[in-house]
């Protein structure tokens, strides 16, 4: 009796917990999030400033370096960190948030552009630094303005000098106790529809930018592709068309898109990820508003849940730990229970775990194609009473000593990786390089 009134209490404490998670989490972006919180941290320093810089320094870990190389800006013709300051430079409008970009003039993208020729951005990589980390130092005479962002994207403080004057909105949170999948599912499960309904207008943004993307055409064109090219009816075709829409809507939000996207994890990528194939799926089964809504709260938690494991920025793909998620949208969908997510989460583990991140690009619509069809074979088997054994390769003996394996691989196995992968990265940005056949990274 004690174990169920304690229970009960937890629970009731879990869903405001869990509500507003949610809420935070999923926030509208314009563009990739990496560009745009670069454009928020200039912008936000040169409101305090006042005037124009005589020089700009942005400082970024090797994270935010990677991820804002090769992305289009939205509402122009060009890509990169400095492009991203010299717009928040012009915009100005740090109120505006992850969405900065939303609004740039043809005038603002010409002042730009003056400014990056003038030479006056410097760049730099920023050492023992947060993944997430951006510092943009403004000078206009004796005056020194820094804008900090670090933790999350949307985290910035100011400085005048060595004098904090404006704090973040928000202190950057963790949530490791009551990410469990256990307390996920019975969240899930337990919530009122009005509090969660909400995940179903997130995900529509999202299909909207899926189905323009298919109408349109953007860079490789992966979902378009892939979405013409099938003619397939019945259950499996759904899935097929979720994968391909998630890749479409990727298409468009890697090349520069001007059209919003809802964020999860910090990354409009993870965000199309873990909503489009599951509302394509619960649409296509004619499933109740109220069992979208779970399946999209399901998959969104479970998303979270890996991201808190391996942190919002690394050299794990983000798109394999987001279609964790979306395998468990899936189950859902599919009358699961809680048994059949562990399982559906030991088989993404044991199939895709190792998808290395090296930059947000147009080709991560080809990650997330495969890491939607790999949730839908891990859901599947899941539901047949299959999984991986925790005997065969890095799985642990139980789902939690599974997740415990991922953060240890993304932390201590995977932060070698990654410095090798921006040197390759960045090498290749180099014209000198072109013709080199092998590297050397001692």
């Amino acid at each position: 009796m004690i174990t169920d009134i304690l229970d009960a209490e937890r629970g009731a404490a879990d869903q405001d917990v869990f509500v507003d998670l949610l809420h935070k989490e999923l926030l509208v972006a314009m563009g990739c999030t990496e560009p745009a919180a670069v454009a928020l941290a200039a912008a936000s320093a040169r409101r305090v400033l006042g005037v124009p810089p005589e020089t700009v320094l942005v400082r970024a870990s090797r994270n935010i370096i990677k991820n804002a190389m090769n992305v289009g800006i939205p509402n122009t013709a060009l890509k990169g960190i400095s492009v991203a300051a010299a717009l928040g430079l012009e915009n100005a409008d740090p109120a505006a948030g992850l969405n900065i970009l939303s609004h740039i003039t043809p005038d603002q993208e010409q002042a730009a552009s003056r400014m990056l020729d003038s030479c006056c951005i410097k760049l730099e990589q920023a050492e023992h630094v947060p993944p997430i980390f951006i510092e943009v130092r403004l000078q206009a005479g004796e005056r020194v303005i820094t804008a900090r962002v670090q933790d999350e994207h949307n985290k910035v403080e100011v400085f005048d000098g060595d004098k904090r004057i404006s704090a973040a909105l928000s202190e950057a949170e963790k949530y490791p106790e009551i990410l469990t999948p256990s307390r996920i599912f019975a969240f899930t499960d337990s919530v009122p529809l009005e509090k969660i309904e909400f995940l179903i207008h997130c995900a529509e943004v999202n299909l909207e930018l899926a189905e323009y993307s298919i109408k349109t055409g953007y860079g490789i064109g992966v979902g378009k592709t892939m979405f013409e090219g099938s003619a397939a009816s019945g259950e499996g075709s759904l899935f097929y068309r979720g994968a391909s829409l998630a890749a479409a809507a990727s298409d468009a939000r890697m090349a520069g898109c001007s059209k919003p996207v809802v964020i999860n994890s910090g990354s409009g990528n993870q965000g199309i990820t873990v909503s489009v194939p599951v509302l394509v799926l619960a649409q296509g089964l004619k499933r109740s508003r109220d069992e979208t809504a779970r399946a999209l709260c399901l998959s969104q938690l479970c998303a979270l849940m890996m991201t808190a494991r391996k942190d919002r920025l690394s050299a794990l793909c983000g798109a394999f730990t987001a279609a964790i998620g979306t395998g468990a949208g899936f189950v859902r969908l599919l009358g699961g229970d809680k048994q059949a997510l562990m399982r559906c989460i030991q088989n993404m583990v044991g199939n895709l775990m190792g998808i290395i991140c090296d930059g947000a690009k147009g080709s991560c619509a080809l990650k997330i194609f495969t890491c939607v069809e790999a949730a839908e074979l891990g859901a599947k088997l899941a539901m047949a009473g299959n999984s991986v054994p925790e005997s065969e390769g890095i799985l642990g003996n139980t789902l939690e000593d599974t997740l415990d394996i991922v953060e240890k691989l993304s932390h201590e196995g995977m932060i070698p990786l990654d410095k090798i992968i921006l040197k390759i990265m960045l090498e290749k940005s180099n014209s000198s390089l072109k013709n080199h056949k092998e590297y050397n990274y001692e």
